[in-house]
Order: structure tokens, then C-alpha cells, then sequence
């Protein structure tokens, strides 16, 4: 249905290292957050953490502001019919700590006898572990990481094969692409879900970004991850905040 359509397969693509990607050095370029709320044609702003109420969450979705040209770009390469949804932006660092604690409290309960190491890494597989060293910063503390997915033009979300933030393997971007190679069964639902996920990948890329590969939703521009998986010898967004006036009063 995909290649019928023009989407070509989604790529299996560079496998992802914490590690490796956040030893990229930052040369910061200071470049301001904006609010993506204030550009709804083919963007839709939906700042799902502050919508269910999880503590230190915001009511804007920020990003940098070529960020948001870019993503502007990405809704342009949509099919007619279709927008972007932002689900996150630039993310408090207490939300970030929050998420992964809660993450990590999840897994201690499924593996009770692993220790506090092995749930670390497990975690970081979909959630980033918080920081506070400047040249080693979460994604979403940067401005360069975006959560987003697909919905058609009343609003209506497109099925994209998980939910958001679901920690399951079928969250992998290319999780339906193996399905399908594997012989796996092509129900018209799979096929419909492989379609959304070449659609939006296709719009992505195709904008400038890259693809976190444990998270079909996740999206990287100028930061340690994209710098890692672009092959870019250094990134340009690091640690940064949104311009409140009352902070520095």
C-alpha cells in the first residue's frame, strides 16, 4: 500500500548510541525557543504532558526557531489532507526527571531483582536520563527534539501502529517494515500503520531531521542525537530556556 502510494520504506538506518551521541561537542548558536503554538495551519500545538497534568509540565510546545521553519517545511511535504501534531518541545528539566524516575519505578516493578544500573539503561531506551552536565544534555532540554505524529484535517489522530510514549517494541520506527519483511501478517490495519509511518518519516526527513529509531514519534534537529546520526562533528543546540522576562527579576 506504501510503495503504491510513493512511500518508499523506511530505512533501517544507523543504530543509535547514547553514549557515543551525547561525546559530541555543542557549539551553542544561541539561537532563541519560540512558541509553536502561533503557527496553527498545518501545525497542530498539543502539549500532551501539560494536557494530563504531569507536574513541571508547560501549556506551549517551544522549539528553536529553525525548528520550527523546518517543521513548517516537514507539514508542507504532507499528502493534502493531513497536519502535524506537536506532542513536545523543549522540555522542563524537572519533567525530564519526572518522566524517567516514573519510567524507572515501572521497570523496577516488572524486574525486581535487576539493580539500579541495569534499570538506568533499560530506561534511556525511551526515556532520556536526566542531566545536568551542559555538554551532555537531555534532548528535549535542547530545543532540537520534537515529539510529534500525524492527524487528518478535522483533527482526528492517524493510527500509527503504538501509542505515544508506549514502551513496547512495536514503538521501533521500523518495527512494521520487519513485520512485513519477516512474512508477519499484512492485515489492511498494517498496512495502513506502515503507510502513516513512511508518511511521516518521509516529511521529516525530508525537512532535515532524524529519527530516534526506538521511537517512530521522535525527531531530532541540531542537537547531540541529529549530530550523531547525521555524522556532524559537533551539534548546535545545547541547555537552554525559554525568554520569560520574570525569571531574571
Amino acid at each position: 500500500m506504501g510503495t503504491e502510494r510513493g512511500w518508499p520504506p523506511i530505512p533501517q538506518g544507523k543504530p543509535f548510541d547514547w553514549e557515543e551521541a551525547q561525546s559530541v561537542p555543542i557549539d551553542e548558536c544561541r539561537e532563541e525557543l519560540v512558541p509553536a503554538s502561533l503557527v496553527p495551519e498545518r501545525l497542530l500545538s498539543h502539549p500532551v504532558y501539560f494536557l494530563n497534568g504531569l507536574d513541571g509540565a508547560i501549556a506551549e510546545c517551544y522549539v528553536r526557531r529553525r525548528v520550527l521553519s523546518l517543521l513548517l517545511e516537514a507539514a508542507r511535504l504532507l499528502p493534502s489532507g493531513l497536519r502535524l501534531v506537536l506532542l513536545d518541545g523543549w522540555r522542563p528539566p524537572s519533567l525530564q526527571s519526572l518522566l524517567f524516575k516514573r519510567y524507572c519505578a515501572e521497570l523496577r516493578e516488572i524486574m525486581p531483582d535487576k539493580d539500579g544500573d541495569y534499570i538506568a539503561r533499560m530506561a534511556s531506551r525511551f526515556v532520556a536520563a536526566p542531566s545536568t552536565d551542559p555538554g551532555r544534555p537531555s534532548p528535549h532540554v535542547t530545543g532540537g527534539a520534537v515529539d510529534i505524529t500525524l492527524a487528518d484535517k478535522d483533527g482526528f489522530l492517524l493510527d500509527m501502529g503504538s501509542a505515544f510514549d508506549e514502551t513496547t517494541d512495536r514503538s521501533g520506527t521500523v518495527y512494521y517494515e520487519n513485520k512485513v519483511l519477516s512474512g508477519g501478517a499484512t492485515s489492511e490495519n498494517t498496512l495502513i500503520v506502515l503507510e502513516n509511518r513512511r508518511i511521516l518519516y518521509k516529511a521529516m526527513t525530508g525537512a532535515g531531521f532524524t529519527n530516534l529509531p526506538d521511537e517512530w514519534w521522535h525527531y531530532d534537529y541540531a542537537n547531540q542525537n541529529w549530530a550523531f546520526m547525521k555524522g556532524e562533528k559537533a551539534a548546535f543546540y545545547g541547555v537552554c530556556e525559554p525568554p520569560f522576562r520574570w525569571r531574571d527579576r
